[in-house]
């Protein structure tokens, strides 16, 4: 399976590192993407030729694209492989939270403003890709920072997690948000791909249905 912060909102801390890991430099928007990548213009779910039904993250992808949280590259495509970055993440939470995100002088402001007031983020280096830490640290701050007893002793790469984002991470995987990628490794410095995003919404939804 690959997958791959309250009266006062705590300020995320960004730690040394968290903005310079590699994959963490800012980068340009995927094509199709230059506006506002997740703004949900298609009326239905789209066939999008890079996600087969066969694909691991078929269902994530038609279930974001259907909930208006993410939409395709382009008409026919979803671009499953492609990184996120931290203001596509935030924006995708801010519509998951009904919050109207459009207007303002970049396509990401309005969700922005929403996130740092709501203690999800500090705003720093909105244009940056994501890593997989700082997406669970940012999905478990907007699920309110819930006290966990989960582990991340079953991963053979848990030492590498980064002390801010130790909570999040052992709650994404005691939800079952983050499962690892081959089952044994967390990769929380590498980058979040589009699909791996798709699905961690998706199972985290499900999660707070339950």
């Amino acid at each position: 399976d690959s997958d791959d912060e309250d009266t006062t909102p705590p300020t995320e801390t960004e730690e040394p590192g968290e903005t310079t890991e590699p994959g963490e430099t800012t980068e340009p928007e995927q094509p199709g993407e230059t506006t506002d990548p997740t703004d949900p213009t298609e009326p239905e779910t789209p066939d999008f030729s890079d996600v087969p039904a066969t694909h691991w993250a078929s269902e994530a992808v038609d279930y974001v694209v259907s909930e208006g949280l993410f939409n395709g590259t382009s008409d026919t495509t979803f671009s499953p492989d492609a990184s996120m970055t931290r203001a596509m993440f935030f924006t995708v939470l801010a519509r998951l939270d009904g919050v109207d995100t459009t207007g303002g002088a970049t396509w990401y402001e309005q969700a922005m403003a929403w996130a740092v007031a709501e203690g999800i983020t500090d705003g720093t280096n909105p244009e940056a890709t994501i890593t997989r830490e700082q997406l669970a640290v940012m999905l478990y701050r907007y699920a309110g920072s819930p006290a966990t007893e989960g582990s991340l002793a079953g991963f053979a790469d848990a030492s590498s997690v980064s002390a801010w984002a130790q909570d999040a991470m052992e709650w994404a995987v005691a939800e079952g948000i983050l499962t690892g990628k081959d089952g044994s490794a967390l990769d929380p410095q590498g980058t979040a791909s589009r699909a791996e995003v798709a699905m961690m919404l998706m199972r985290f939804t499900q999660s707070e249905n339950n």
